[in-house]
C-alpha cells in the first residue's frame, strides 16, 4: 500500500506557472496577427485661386479674403462683365434643367463613381458632358484644341484684364446660343492674347456648375514619344500631343478631366500607336458624341470609331457621331428622340438613310421628343438624339 503524499506549495506554484504559460501560446497561436491599418488617402483641397479665378471668368462673386481677386472684382469693369454672363446664363441654365430632366428619366446608371466619360472631338464641352453624365470619377476629353493654361490675373494690368474678359464672353457665345462650338471660331477665340486654350473655358464651366477646382496640371501619358518628336532631326506628327488634367470637387467627391489636344486621324495616330488603346482602358465607359463633323463617318477615323464601340456600354449622340449601321450592327439596343435631318451645308456626304427611315418608323411606335437643342439644327424643336446601350 502506497503512502499518500502531498505537493508542496513551491511545487504547486511552479506547476500553475507552466500551465498559464501553456495556455498563454495556444491562445496566441490561436488569433491571427491583425493587419496594419492602411494609411489614409490625403484628402484633396480647393484651390482657392484656381477655383476665385474660374468664378470671375464665369461671373461668379469669389469669397473674399485674396487682395487680388478683391481688387478685381471691385472693378466696373467686372461688375459689367458679371451682368452679362448672369443674362446669359440664365436661358443656359434653364436648358440645362430640361437636359437634365430628361437624363434622368432616361439614362439611368450605376455606381457613377466608377464610370469614364469618353468624349471624342470634345473641345471645350465641359456643359453638355455634366450636364448628361454627372458625377462619373473620371472624364476623358480629346480634340484638336491646344489645352493652354488659366489666365494668371495676378500679373494682369486693367486694360489685359477687361480684354480677358472680353474674350470669354466671346467663346461663350457659340455654345450658350447654339449648344455646340464652332470649330473654326475656337481656332481665333482661344488662341488670343489673354485666353489660351480649353482650359479656361471648363474652368469657367465647372464654375457654372458650382464646383471647385483642385488643380490643374500638365499630363503626358507617353513622355518617351514626346521627348523623341522634339529631337531636331525627329520625324514628328504635325501636332505633338498636349494634355491637361484638372482634378476638381462636387459636393460628395473628388473627379478628374483629363483632356488630350492632338489629331485623332488614323493616319496621325501612327504617332501615337497606343493613345486609343490607353483611352479605352478606363472602364467602365460611356461615350458623348455631338456636333463632331460627321467625323466618324468615313475610315479616316475608324480607329476612334471601334474605340467607342469597343469601350462604351452607353452612348449619347446626334447624328454626327457613330453611323447608325455600326450601332445596329453591333446589335446595340437603340432609342430614338426628337427629329431626323439632312446635314446642313457643306456636310451633306453625311446623310443617314437608315437613321432617316429609323426616325419615321420609330414615329409610329417609341421615338421620343427631345425637348432640348442637341447638334446642328438646334433652333426650335428640330433636334435629333441616338441614346445607345450595349445588350
Amino acid at each position: 500500500m502506497l503512502k499518500h503524499s502531498l505537493l508542496s506549495p513551491k511545487c504547486l506554484l511552479v506547476l500553475l506557472s507552466l500551465l498559464l504559460s501553456i495556455c498563454a501560446s495556444v491562445t496566441h497561436a490561436q488569433v491571427p496577427a491583425q493587419p496594419a491599418a492602411k494609411p489614409a488617402a490625403p484628402a484633396v483641397t480647393v484651390d482657392a485661386r484656381a477655383t476665385a479665378t474660374a468664378q470671375i471668368m464665369a461671373g461668379i462673386q469669389p469669397a473674399a479674403g485674396d487682395p487680388v481677386i478683391d481688387k478685381l472684382v471691385a472693378t466696373d469693369g467686372w461688375k459689367q462683365h458679371k451682368a452679362a454672363m448672369e443674362a446669359q446664363w440664365k436661358p443656359v441654365r434653364a436648358r440645362l434643367d430640361t437636359i437634365e430632366k430628361w437624363r434622368d428619366q432616361e439614362l439611368k446608371l450605376n455606381n457613377v463613381g466608377r464610370r469614364t466619360l469618353l468624349y471624342p472631338f470634345s473641345g471645350p464641352d465641359f456643359l453638355n458632358a455634366w450636364a448628361l453624365y454627372p458625377n462619373h470619377g473620371k472624364y476623358m476629353f480629346f480634340s484638336l484644341e491646344s489645352p493652354g493654361v488659366l489666365p494668371d490675373v495676378e500679373k494682369m494690368g486693367a486694360k489685359e484684364f477687361q480684354a480677358m474678359l472680353r474674350d470669354v464672353r466671346n467663346a461663350f457665345t457659340e455654345i450658350f446660343q447654339r449648344n455646340y462650338f464652332i470649330t473654326s471660331y475656337m481656332g481665333k477665340q482661344l488662341t488670343t492674347p489673354h485666353l489660351k486654350g480649353t482650359v479656361p473655358i471648363m474652368a469657367t464651366m465647372m464654375a457654372l456648375y458650382d464646383l471647385r477646382i483642385a488643380k490643374i496640371e500638365a499630363v503626358d501619358p507617353f513622355p518617351g514619344l514626346t521627348k523623341a518628336y522634339q529631337e531636331p532631326k525627329a520625324k514628328r506628327p504635325g501636332k505633338i500631343m498636349r494634355g491637361a488634367k484638372m482634378t476638381f470637387l462636387s459636393a460628395t467627391r473628388s473627379h478628374e478631366l483629363s483632356y488630350f489636344s492632338l489629331d485623332a486621324t488614323d493616319k496621325a495616330l501612327v504617332y501615337y500607336p497606343d493613345f486609343l488603346d490607353w483611352v479605352g482602358r478606363n472602364r467602365p465607359a460611356s461615350a458623348l458624341v455631338k456636333s463632331a463633323s460627321y467625323l466618324l463617318h468615313d475610315n479616316q477615323f475608324s480607329k476612334t470609331r471601334d474605340m467607342i464601340l469597343a469601350s462604351a456600354d452607353v452612348l449619347v449622340q446626334d447624328d454626327t457621331g457613330v453611323p447608325y449601321r455600326y450601332i445596329k450592327q453591333a446589335n446595340w439596343n437603340v432609342k430614338l428622340f426628337g427629329k431626323y435631318h439632312k446635314p446642313i451645308k457643306p456636310m451633306e456626304w453625311g446623310y443617314q438613310g437608315d437613321l432617316d427611315k429609323a426616325f419615321r418608323d420609330a414615329a409610329v411606335k417609341d421615338r421620343g421628343t427631345l425637348p432640348f437643342p442637341f447638334g446642328y439644327h438646334w433652333k426650335g424643336a428640330e433636334s435629333g438624339l441616338i441614346l445607345a446601350t450595349r445588350p
